[in-house]
Formats: C-alpha cells, sequence, structure tokens
C-alpha cells in the first residue's frame, strides 16, 4: 500500500499538468498558482528534512536490529 501512494503522489502531478494542458492549450498557469506550487514543493522539503533529522540516529549510537519472538 506505501509503494502505492508514493506512485500516485509521483504521478498525481503530472497528470494535473497534462490534463491543464490538455484543457488549456494556449494558456499558461497564473503566478498565484505557480507561487502556491512553489510554496507547497518548499513545504514538502522542510518537513522531510525535519522527518529525517528527528529520526535519524545520533553518531555513535548503536544499532539494534529488531528481533521476532515466539508468541506466547
Amino acid at each position: 500500500m506505501p509503494l502505492f501512494i508514493a506512485a500516485l503522489a509521483f504521478l498525481l502531478p503530472l497528470a494535473a499538468l497534462f490534463l491543464w494542458r490538455h484543457l488549456r492549450p494556449g494558456e499558461t498557469p497564473s503566478g498565484w498558482l505557480v507561487l502556491a506550487a512553489a510554496l507547497a514543493v518548499a513545504l514538502v522539503l522542510g518537513g522531510a528534512l525535519h522527518y529525517g533529522l528527528n529520526r535519524s540516529m545520533e553518531r555513535g549510537e548503536r544499532y539494534v536490529p529488531a528481533t521476532l519472538t515466539p508468541e506466547r
């Protein structure tokens, strides 16, 4: 399921672009729309950076892999 969501998140903006180009072939997007898209990209990148920095291991911390134990 996460792979499907990731593929959908990647393909949805492309589909929106192709739909825009098909429905309005000669028009360019407004400046506000471009600004909103740039802001959305900046927010996504900032969120990814924040998540990566908060979930990373500290330098020198020992990695302990998960183990499966039999259920009782």
